[in-house]
């Protein structure tokens, strides 16, 4: 079975491999810093306007926007060093050292760019000192700026990855409870068969004691031909509704040679709702309950009716029987197996959005109803 453990975090990452995912970035990252660098060339050019009207907007750019990149470049180095050195409890010392260090390391080039996009820029003041002498004034003062833009880097990083971590998180859970649930689907619906193959054995033994050889042979046949057609729905949920009515036209065979002339089946299909997906094997429960409970139990002849009809957005199966009805406990009895997997099966698939009632008529006996989404069966599979 395939294993259901979430691929590796990216803090999990090796350094190396962090570094050059994030370095594939690059020219998005120049790109996205050229918006913070537009805007304080342009704060920049404007305040130098009330000092010196000759102050050019392309000298405020040569300023502002050199710097910024580099902060694009330098952006994968910390991404990748946020990746794996946490701040998080536990860890969060050694991480705290290695980013001062990095920011430190960082600030040098920086202040160092700052320096000579200055000068050539044309800030006289700088002309006659050397970068030694500015370096560690530079350093000084751009240190806040700087560890801003670091700390503000490191903060969306590990928010992107929180979030990733987060939805990776949801979508194991959910390929969890969908296992889960194909599992349950899978086991309710192979209850069904034991239920009914033992349920039909137990009538052909009945005939075999009444020495009905004709009518045991053309039910074995039915069961044989029952069981094929299960098979080849295994691993199915939802079929098409005319494979789900060719199975049951197979089961009422069966049961009307078991009952002979005292089942009557009266059936009010619409040819529209044959092309409509339902869950495999749900109409075969609750015509064996409405058999079973209004049929067998008594010695006159019975009435099974099987409706399918299309209401909007919605496809409406019933059957109905003309028995003695539902006693007041029926649902606490034993022997309602297939009413019970019938519920089961359909909250699975359809939790809310679907209705199951069974309930008394009142004129006598039992009405099914099924209301399920109408949903068309691919074309491939009408065809087969």
């Amino acid at each position: 079975m395939e294993s259901i453990s979430p691929a590796a975090t990216p803090w999990q990452q090796p350094f190396a491999s962090s570094l050059r995912q994030q370095a594939r970035r690059l020219p998005w990252l120049m790109l996205l810093y050229v918006v913070p660098g537009l805007i304080t060339a342009s704060h920049t050019w404007f305040f130098a306007q009330a000092k010196d009207p000759t102050y050019s907007f392309g000298r405020a750019l040569l300023v502002q926007v050199p710097p910024w990149q580099y902060w694009a470049l330098a952006t994968p180095l910390v991404l990748a060093l946020g990746r794996r050195f946490r701040l998080e409890r536990g860890v969060w010392p050694l991480g705290l050292g290695v980013h001062l260090a990095a920011f430190a390391v960082l600030m040098v080039p920086y202040a160092t760019l700052i320096f000579f996009v200055s000068r050539a820029a044309g800030e006289t003041w700088l002309l006659d000192i050397s970068l030694g002498q500015m370096l560690p004034l530079m350093v000084a003062k751009y240190i806040v700026i700087g560890l801003l833009i670091y700390g503000g880097i490191l903060s969306i990083g590990h928010a992107v990855e929180y979030h990733r971590r987060y939805r990776e998180g949801e979508l194991a859970q959910a390929r969890l409870e969908t296992r889960l649930a194909h599992a349950q689907l899978d086991a309710l619906r192979a209850q069904l068969h034991p239920h009914f193959l033992f349920n039909t054995l137990n009538a052909i033994s009945v005939l075999v004691r009444k020495q009905d050889t004709a009518g045991s042979i053309r039910m074995l046949t039915g069961v044989s031909e029952l069981l094929r057609m299960a098979l080849h729905n295994t691993g199915r949920q939802h079929v098409p509704f005319h494979e789900d009515v060719d199975f049951l036209e197979r089961y009422l065979d069966i049961e009307q040679t078991r009952f002979q002339d005292r089942l009557q089946v009266v059936r009010a299909i619409d040819p529209a709702t044959l092309g409509a997906l339902v869950p495999s094997l749900i109409l075969q429960p609750l015509v064996e309950n409405a058999i079973k409970h209004g049929l067998a139990t008594r010695s006159g002849a019975g009435r099974v009716e099987l409706r399918a009809s299309r209401e909007g957005a919605r496809l409406v199966l019933e059957v109905l029987d003309d028995g003695p009805g539902l006693a007041p406990d029926w649902d606490r009895r034993d022997g309602c197996i297939g009413v019970a997997n019938v519920r089961a099966r359909l909250y699975q698939l359809y939790g809310d959005g679907h209705g199951f009632t069974l309930e008394n008529r009142s004129g006598g006996g039992v009405r099914a109803r099924l209301e399920l989404p109408f949903q068309a069966a691919p074309s491939e599979a009408l065809g087969a």
